[in-house]
């Protein structure tokens, strides 16, 4: 297996990566991509632009590639090189600069590896890193095994909506046990914030499929659920505007954005159980 690293001037996350090869024994050829590498990962990156994440700030580096597999990003490359594909679903692309690490979604992955995943944050701890986990409420037992190891900073949770409807937007049955548990577990940590996604939903499957949004009840009574599950209105509980250009569901991308302003009529039919509720903006 020939590595390929790709990396940035004054990284510290990429030095993190290097360390950690060395530490495994594994040989690697770095390329510093903005300086003495730039022409390799220009041509690198315009063979393989559709498998490398663009944000907002640029590209995340380091950038690592085996011949096999490409994967971008201190977390994710940690990940690939603990467990490989095992850990997929797990590790997506992180927005948090600095001492953060977010990106990390405890429900996306298969939990038979939890002890896999649970190694690559310890790992990240270790070097002083703040963890952000995201869920949807399922894998509630990996949840609690990373809380119980002090590994969470924050977490934040969406509420994808009632308990009758998560099943319909995950399109995958779901226990509801499961997901209230998840939402007492969050609710007992110093910081984190429930979420909603003002998003479209696949009413029924069919060619086309009939898809209308998550209505305003609908909201309040994903709102009902987290108050129901702690006992509590006065949630930190927030609403964000789903942009179907980010979605991976290609169906999805061609439903039309509603106006921000929309959110006002969501944010007071949530308020009738969590009188907190806060239209987010990103």
């Amino acid at each position: 297996m020939s590595i390929t690293l790709f990396t940035a001037t004054g990284c510290v996350r990429c030095r993190m990566v290097r360390q950690f090869l060395k530490e495994r024994g594994l040989t690697y050829r770095d390329h510093d991509a903005l300086g003495e590498g730039k022409e390799a990962f220009r041509s690198f990156y315009q063979a393989n632009r559709q498998k490398i994440y663009r944000g907002a700030d640029g590209i995340e580096f380091p950038l690592y590639c085996d011949g096999d597999v490409i994967r971008q990003g201190l977390p994710g490359v940690i990940a690939h090189l603990v467990a490989g594909p095992s850990l997929n679903g797990f590790f997506t692309h992180g927005r948090k600069p600095g001492q953060w690490i977010d990106g990390i979604d405890v429900s996306g992955g298969d939990p038979a590896y939890g002890e896999e995943f649970l190694e690559v944050l310890i790992y990240l701890k270790k070097q002083d890193f703040k963890i952000q986990i995201d869920t949807n409420g399922l894998n509630a037992d990996l949840l609690a095994s990373v809380i119980d190891h002090k590994l969470a900073d924050c977490v934040i949770m969406e509420v994808k909506g009632s308990l009758d409807l998560y099943g319909l937007i995950l399109q995958q049955p779901v226990d509801s046990a499961e997901i209230e548990k998840s939402i007492i577990l969050v609710s007992k940590l110093s910081e984190y914030r429930f979420i909603t996604i003002i998003a479209p939903i696949v009413r029924q499957p069919g060619d086309p499929p009939e898809v209308s949004y998550i209505t305003p009840e609908e909201v309040a009574q994903a709102a009902k659920l987290i108050k129901t599950a702690t006992g509590d209105n006065r949630q930190p509980y927030g609403l964000r505007l789903f942009d179907p250009k980010t979605s991976d569901d290609e169906g999805l991308r061609t439903c039309e954005a509603l106006n921000q302003s929309t959110l006002f009529k969501y944010r007071t039919q949530a308020r009738k159980h969590q009188f907190k509720t806060e239209i987010m903006k990103d």
